[in-house]
Order: C-alpha cells, then sequence, then structure tokens
C-alpha cells in the first residue's frame, strides 16, 4: 500500500494481495538528515581539533552526503509486508512468514517519534514491521488498523482468504 491506496477490507480474495512499502520520501528523509547531521559533525571536530577546512573540503563532504541520500532510497526496495490470507509475509533480507494463528498480539509503538507496528507471536518474539511506519505518512493509523482488522478476521480461520 503506497500512497494513495484505498482503505483495507480484510477478506477480500478478489483483490489483489495488499502490500505495505515505505514511500521513497520515507527512505530519504532518515538519510538525508543523519548525512547533514554527520557533515556537521565531522565539521565540528575539524573545528576542534584546530585543523582548517577548506570551503571545497566542505564541499565534498556535504556533496557525498546528499549523493549517497539519494543513491540509497534508488535502490530497489528491499522491505515490504504482505497480508495474505494464511499470514503475514515480511520480505527483507529473507523472507518470513507469519500464520495468522501464531500471532498472540499487534502493538503500535512510537521511537523516537515514529510509530511502527510490532507482531507479537507466540514463541516470544516481538517484530517490529518496517512498513509502515509513521514518518511523513498520513495514512499510517489505517494501514495499522487495516493489520488489526486482517489479523482479528483471520486468526482462529486459517484457511479463509
Amino acid at each position: 500500500m503506497d500512497g494513495s491506496a484505498r482503505p483495507l477490507a480484510p477478506g477480500n480474495a478478489g483483490d489483489a494481495t495488499p502490500t505495505f512499502r515505505l514511500a521513497l520520501v520515507q527512505m530519504a528523509a532518515p538519510l538525508l538528515v543523519g548525512a547533514l547531521v554527520g557533515t556537521a559533525f565531522a565539521y565540528v571536530l575539524v573545528a576542534a581539533t584546530g585543523s582548517s577546512m577548506t570551503a571545497g573540503e566542505l564541499w565534498a563532504y556535504v556533496s557525498a552526503a546528499i549523493l549517497a541520500s539519494m543513491v540509497v532510497p534508488a535502490l530497489p526496495p528491499h522491505y515490504r509486508v504482505e497480508i495474505r490470507g494464511t499470514g503475514l509475509v515480511l520480505h527483507g533480507n529473507r523472507r518470513r512468514n507469519i500464520a495468522w494463528r501464531d500471532i498472540t498480539g499487534l502493538q503500535v509503538r512510537k521511537t523516537a517519534g515514529v510509530r511502527m507496528v510490532v507482531v507479537h507471536t507466540v514463541d516470544g518474539r516481538r517484530t517490529t514491521l518496517r512498513a509502515p511506519m509513521s514518518l511523513l505518512d498520513p495514512r499510517f493509523d489505517d494501514k495499522a488498523q487495516a493489520l488489526v482488522a486482517c489479523w482479528t478476521a483471520r486468526r482462529g480461520d486459517p484457511d479463509r482468504e
């Protein structure tokens, strides 16, 4: 569910598999802020040590930071969460399936001002979903509600599509 998706209704077998991905701006914003803070920190360290940094060196640091924050989001999106009839499918460095019956709870947790969905499973694991996330996403609450609604509707009936 990127940006302009309609609200999800649990149990729509004829619809495509609902998928949550991070939008480009959600990936780029933290990288850009981190790169700029890192560049400022490097400049402060150089100033504190008594060395001098030329405008050309500062420009090299800043342009490298900006380039990195533009290249990384342009890479193929790795992380996504699919809602399936049997459970959640988490795509990332590896693929992981979590059956609805194995989920004991879904929780929205706030860390550093960003809300994310945490999945609690019967084996005691807590898995924080990378998508959806509230950073720059006005539809986060709808997406989190859709996850909870799907889990509530399907957790007792694994064959339900």
